[in-house]
């Protein structure tokens, strides 16, 4: 099991996507790993075949782990046993001296990240910092013999990347933003413990349209935007307009380009199975494209921003230009919730709205929030 990051430490197995005996290409997807902030595949960092699974699907592993074993040969003497030597060779990914025999002797040099059928090799480690950074791993270059890019690669770049630069444009347009969008914030806690077991059920049921919590959060508000017409409105030139489409602005962040919209046309208008599609398909079109911080038809009028997934718990967002509204979702917490009065342990977050004072006022902010809660609980 790879490492996942500094602040987690286990990830469940969701799915092996080879099996025992099958071929493997470096950098082509191996499994789908789950831990409580994400779900993501993880790439084999060499080529090789896959011989034994030691840790099946829906069970748990550490990070460092060992959890499959991989040879060079299909023919090649493999025993579960040699599991001691294929941990040592995770802990080695990482930066470890020295190096290690499960490294192929045709291993390239170091240098440049291989553009590995549009895919850069890397750790999500690696990965996720350098998203935090704003970092373009395709910028950098491995320590590994293999070309692996790890996070002590990206540390290592942090030099250069703290030196004077230009600064990213959503500088700006969030500058504009908050010198002429007068802008006040409600929040609430959401009781999320329906939506938690429902997404589990949902998940369990429907390998091909797995859904992320941030999937569940986006569509429940396009559904309160439809019950609450006097939300979904823009303030323009000393006027109101009705908008009719609950389209949502979705705020992502990418690994190479930084903050990006993307807007998604009317999620509460779909089915779950069609919502899970379009919101792969705009994140990944926030990955492979230019960031689009200008829209030419106008924004929708509520943006979504989630920092759930990197543990703040919460947060307040910046409007963006011709939006009215921006909800900013912070972490999933589990705690004592009082019921009846009887205390259950359950999951919370808070939900925080920035509305336009030009446009809507507290009261419809307030109605528009517990609506998502409704939403929410009743999945």
């Amino acid at each position: 099991m790879p490492d996942l990051g500094q602040t987690v430490a286990e990830g469940k197995i969701l799915r092996w996507l080879k099996g025992p005996g099958d071929p493997v290409t470096r950098g082509e997807a191996l499994l789908e790993v789950e831990t409580d902030k994400v779900t993501m595949e993880v790439e084999s960092y060499r080529s090789g075949y896959l011989r034994a699974i030691l840790v099946g699907e829906g069970e748990m592993a550490s990070a460092m782990s060992p959890i499959a074993v991989l040879t060079d040969r299909l023919d090649e003497v493999s025993e579960e046993s040699n599991a001691g030597d294929v941990a040592a060779a995770g802990a080695d990914r990482e930066g470890t001296a020295g190096t290690s025999k499960h490294v192929s002797a045709a291993a390239r040099p170091s240098g440049r990240a291989d553009n590995h059928g549009g895919r850069i090799l890397a750790t999500p480690a690696a990965k996720l910092l350098a998203r935090e950074l704003g970092v373009d791993l395709r910028s950098l270059v491995a320590s590994r013999p293999d070309g692996l890019i790890t996070r002590r690669d990206v540390n290592g770049a942090l030099g250069t990347f703290l030196k004077s630069r230009p600064a990213h444009p959503m500088a700006t347009v969030t500058t504009k933003s908050v010198q002429t969008i007068p802008h006040f914030y409600v929040a609430v806690d959401a009781d999320v413990s329906a939506a938690l077991a429902w997404r589990k059920q949902w998940n369990s049921e429907h390998a091909d349209a797995r859904l992320s919590l941030n999937d569940v959060f986006v569509r429940t508000a396009s559904l309160a935007l439809r019950d609450h017409p006097s939300m979904n409105v823009r303030y323009s030139r000393g006027m109101i307009e009705q908008r009719t489409a609950a389209d949502i602005l979705l705020v992502v962040a990418t690994a190479s380009r930084g903050l990006s919209w993307v807007p998604l046309a009317d999620p509460a208008a779909s089915g779950w199975h069609e919502h899970a599609h379009d919101m792969r398909q705009a994140l990944k079109s926030a990955e492979d494209g230019m960031p689009s911080l200008l829209l030419p038809d106008g924004a929708p009028a509520l943006a979504v921003s989630n920092l759930g997934m990197f543990g703040v718990r919460q947060f307040t967002a910046i409007i963006p230009p011709d939006s009215t509204a921006i909800l900013a979702i912070g972490a999933v917490r589990e705690e004592a919730i009082v019921r009846d009065g009887q205390i259950e342990i359950g999951n919370r977050c808070m939900l925080t709205l920035a509305a336009d004072h030009r446009a809507v006022d507290g009261v419809t902010a307030a109605k528009f929030l517990e609506n998502i809660k409704v939403h929410l609980k009743s999945l």
